[in-house]
C-alpha cells in the first residue's frame, strides 16, 4: 500500500512537472517570437500566436490531467480502505 502510494504521488508531480515545462515553453516562444519580428509582429499575431500555443498545451495537458485526476481518486480510495 505504501508503495502503491509512493508511485501515485510521483506519478501526479511528473505529471504536473510537465505541464509547468510545456507552459513555460509556450510563453518563452511567444517571447522570442516577439524579439524576432519586433516591427512586425502586431497585436492581433500576438493574440494569434497565443492562441496557438493555447492549443498546443491543452493537447499535451489534457491527457496528464486525466492521470493526475485518476492517481487522486486512486490515493483516496487507498486512504478510505486504510480506516
Amino acid at each position: 500500500m505504501k508503495y502503491l502510494t509512493i508511485v501515485l504521488s510521483i506519478t501526479i508531480v511528473i505529471c504536473l512537472a510537465v505541464v509547468a515545462a510545456v507552459s513555460f515553453h509556450s510563453v518563452s516562444e511567444i517571447h522570442y517570437l516577439k524579439t524576432f519580428y519586433p516591427g512586425h509582429f502586431s497585436v492581433s499575431d500576438a493574440a494569434y500566436a497565443s492562441v496557438v500555443e493555447l492549443v498546443k498545451v491543452l493537447l499535451v495537458a489534457f491527457p496528464l490531467v486525466l492521470i493526475v485526476i485518476v492517481c487522486l481518486f486512486l490515493l483516496r480510495l487507498l486512504n478510505q480502505s486504510k480506516k
